[in-house]
């Protein structure tokens, strides 16, 4: 009887090996890392940063809601979305706690022509122009800023990233990573430990970063890494101001569809 056990054994492991090899068995290691081009691959661009990449399953993912959980405002994650931004045609920010500073986005490279910010009035009208933007297709990039955002809000900005197949994440206070999303992918940051990560590099060009949401995978360890700088492409030329959405024309144009507003109050 044991040696008909072993035999049974013995082929189902055979089987199971020709099912591999022909890839007709899933494996989630294998789909995350399979070979690429450098830098942009079917799941997303890369990140710049190795550790990151393997963190993502290979770089910022595409046509999936991302959350960016901030321990505090201004820590790092607009140097951080650099490399991604360079990489994208159009790029929307809606909302941002703060006035844009042109000349320094230049000198990072970044050209500004395709940068679009939109101001709001209320935090309802923000996550319906976002919507719009993120399942129209034609924004690469779509960020916005946001505190409290209701489950069913969450499910439709879900919906609309899948939908038009492009970039989209949420910037959010880190104390709302306790709450539940329908996020696939949710990131916290914060400041780096003193004595981890490249100890050359000064304190503020470095960041934490901990994946504790992954879609299809466990939460990876937090990793320290040092943040992208204006070297990372040439300077564009500098205009003098950023361009922004202008009032009024509500209906034909979605992206821009809102109305300028004074401030910039928390939502």
């Amino acid at each position: 009887m044991k040696a008909a056990d072993n035999q049974a054994r013995d082929n189902a492991s055979d089987d199971l090996s020709r099912l591999m090899q022909r890839g007709s068995v899933w494996r989630a290691r294998r789909q995350w890392h399979r070979d690429q081009p450098e830098g942009d691959t079917k799941r997303g661009i890369s990140t710049g940063v190795e550790a990151l990449d393997e963190v993502l399953g290979g770089g910022w993912p595409r046509g999936e809601l991302l959350e960016l959980l901030l321990d505090r405002a201004g820590c790092g994650e607009i140097r951080l979305l650099l490399p991604l931004m360079h990489r994208c045609e159009r790029v929307v920010w809606f909302d941002p706690p703060w006035q844009p500073h042109a000349a320094a986005l230049a000198a990072a490279g970044l050209d500004l022509s395709r940068l679009v910010i939109v101001r709001t009035r209320h935090p309802r009208q923000r996550l319906w122009a976002m919507e719009q933007a993120l399942k129209s297709g034609c924004c690469d990039l779509v960020l916005g800023w946001f505190a409290a955002v209701q489950g069913q809000w969450l499910r439709r900005l879900q919906l609309a990233v899948a939908s038009g197949g492009g970039h989209g994440a949420l910037i959010r206070p880190a104390d709302f990573a306790k709450q539940g999303s329908v996020a696939p992918w949710r990131l916290r940051l914060s400041a780096p430990d003193q004595s981890s990560g490249d100890e050359t590099a000064p304190l503020s060009s470095r960041i934490k970063v901990h994946a504790f949401k992954r879609k299809g995978a466990m939460p990876a360890r937090a990793i320290d890494i040092t943040l992208a700088d204006s070297r990372l492409s040439p300077p564009c030329p500098r205009p003098t101001s950023l361009p922004c959405a202008p009032s009024g024309e509500r209906r034909s144009r979605p992206v821009l569809l809102v109305s300028e507003r004074k401030g910039a109050g928390r939502s």
